[in-house]
């Protein structure tokens, strides 16, 4: 009876391997047929790369709260090796002692944004706060590019219209919220 149950899970476990690898061959079939554009591209790839992304779902990578004195570098250094650019929210508290950090996202060609000074839901600040936050994290980071910030990312996804202070900002929310906050 033991044998029996064991080449019963044996068998199991022999079918169940070969569905995930037919499942993982079906995905790496239609990713290798995906067009990576390297960040050096010449203006004919850059027009085949918007004719295959013309449509209307679209997405952008994008990361918040940066600078980190090791884990950005290291992700400077992957994207650079796959020719791939994102935007970077900056939290002002995060960026002093980092400004050779926040240069070399802007060499490499990232756009630099906006998180605000420090991680606070800024509908709940009075609004002057608010933008106060906004303003000095744009100095700063102005000072170190040499360019202002035309987006803004609000902490939490936290807005309202009394907080159009910075009239010259464009802010960016997102439609798919990873939850990546709810665990350290």
């Amino acid at each position: 009876m033991k044998i029996r149950w064991k080449l019963a899970c044996l068998l199991a476990v022999i079918i169940l391997d070969i569905v995930f690898a037919g499942a993982l061959f079906f995905n790496y079939s239609e990713a290798k047929n995906t067009l990576f554009l390297p960040a050096d591209a010449g203006g004919e790839a850059k027009e085949e790369v918007r004719e295959q992304f013309s449509g209307s779902k679209q997405i952008a990578l994008t990361f918040d709260d940066g600078p980190h004195s090791v884990y950005t570098p290291l992700l400077l250094d992957g994207l650079r090796k796959r020719g791939v650019h994102a935007t970077f929210f900056l939290l002002g508290e995060n960026v002093k002692g980092k400004e050779a950090i926040v240069k070399q996202m802007q060499e490499d060609g990232h756009l630099i944004g906006n998180h605000g000074y420090s991680h606070v839901q800024m509908s709940r600040e009075a609004v002057a706060n608010a933008c106060e936050q906004i303003e000095e994290n744009n100095r700063q980071i102005e000072a170190i590019t040499g360019v202002r910030p035309q987006y803004l990312r609000p902490p939490y996804g936290s807005w309202n219209e009394e907080l159009e202070c910075t009239t010259n900002m464009t802010v960016v929310l997102w439609d798919v919220d990873t939850s990546d906050t709810l665990r350290k």
